[in-house]
């Protein structure tokens, strides 16, 4: 098969990994792949190394909150993407792919020019619309025109179509190769906890991922923290990962916040870790506390895979991830006292968190492999391109 990916990050967070395990399987498997993104970065430098063909097009157009929110600025989002448009047809006729994948939804560019330029067109949509209620009604519309396929990282993406747009519509659970996940070296995880300034006591909570205050949740962790800090003084919280750029107010938010709630002491803030396999691993406890829903959190997937226990918001999709009881617990979005409810149960009980860490794991092979995934996708880009020819 040849395939052309165009994606929206330059990142290495969930969509930008997703796209890299999936085209590095891609390619070992002897099928051409190439990708298209927005501009450079370390997600070019890991294409780079394993020799998948990056372009780079500075033009490409995504759809932001800030281009949405302003009227004038929307207007020019229209003009701008039918110009990337033209761009990436120009793309598609080069490379002439047998199929075209977005790999994101904020690409309003892509299956316009794949349908311009005659091609099979896969729109993966790993984001919310609920807060935009008023575009959602005619942007699903039209990835549904211009989509032979639509792949939904979770039943609460799919859910969020007109169901009289669900026929084009695979729910499609991101896949974590095992072989991501082979047990870190003692040394390894002694050696973070040490940067982090942890003993052997300790017990380590941690969010993982961007910082941002009133979506992401970390406010309410640590809402959640001020709560138990005394009932277990030999307890850390921990916040991995950093904001977006240009959002560091939302990092100086939540500082000021902890501050206020004289959890200085307890409260640990690390910034992007530099060995992030072995700072899940470090972890006692993952947190997702977000409050508006995550697609689907890769993070939780990985604590799942490392035998962690997991505590997350009951929306999106951590209700397919996490079963309550059983792999950890879900509480509601924006709760801190649940969320501490929780955190206690885990906290008193090691047995426990090591129980619900093993059933995660389990939970982890059954559903959320990579393989499984990967032999879906493949057979659905197959049986596209069999029958367009």
């Amino acid at each position: 098969m040849k395939l052309l990916f165009i994606h929206s990050g330059t990142d290495l967070y969930g969509a930008s990994r997703s796209l890299l395990r999936l085209s590095s399987r891609l390619v070992e498997d002897g099928h051409s792949v190439k990708v298209v993104l927005p501009g450079n970065g370390v997600l070019k430098t890991e294409l780079d190394l394993i020799g998948i063909d990056t372009t780079i097009l500075p033009n490409l157009v995504t759809i932001t909150r800030r281009s949405y929110n302003q009227g004038a600025g929307f207007i020019s989002l229209i003009f701008k993407t039918v110009a990337s448009s033209f761009q990436l047809l120009r793309l598609i006729r080069k490379h002439n792919p047998d199929l075209v994948h977005s790999m994101t939804a904020v690409l309003p560019g892509s299956g316009l020019a794949a349908m311009l330029a005659g091609k099979i067109h896969f729109w993966h949509i790993r984001e919310s619309f609920d807060e935009f209620p008023a575009l959602w009604r005619i942007y699903q519309a039209y990835i549904f025109l211009l989509s032979k396929k639509i792949l939904c990282v979770s039943t609460p993406i799919a859910n969020q179509f007109s169901p009289r747009y669900r026929n084009k519509i695979s729910v499609l659970h991101n896949g974590f190769p095992r072989k991501e996940f082979e047990p870190v070296s003692q040394v390894r995880i002694n050696n973070t906890r040490l940067k982090w300034g942890l003993d052997e006591k300790t017990i380590a909570i941690g969010v993982v991922g961007r910082i941002k205050m009133k979506r992401k949740g970390q406010e309410i962790f640590v809402q959640a923290a001020a709560m138990i800090k005394n009932k277990f003084p030999e307890a850390r919280f921990l916040c991995i990962g950093s904001p977006f750029p240009g959002n560091d107010d939302h990092l100086d938010q939540l500082l000021s916040l902890v501050k206020k709630l004289n959890l200085e002491k307890e409260f640990i803030y690390t910034g992007e870790a530099e060995d992030i396999k072995a700072a899940m691993a470090a972890l006692d406890i993952l947190v997702l506390p977000s409050v508006l829903a995550e697609p689907f959190g890769g993070v939780v997937i990985e604590a799942m895979a490392f035998k962690k226990p997991v505590v997350a918001t009951a929306i999106g999709g951590s209700l397919e991830q996490v079963e309550d009881g059983k792999t950890g617990y879900l509480v509601r979005p924006g709760d801190p006292e649940g969320m501490a409810a929780a955190l206690i149960k885990l906290l008193s009980d090691a047995e426990l968190r090591e129980k619900m860490g093993s059933n995660g794991y389990k939970r982890y092979i059954e559903y959320f492999e990579f393989e499984p995934f990967y032999k879906k996708i493949t057979d659905l880009y197959l049986e596209a391109i069999q029958r367009s020819n």
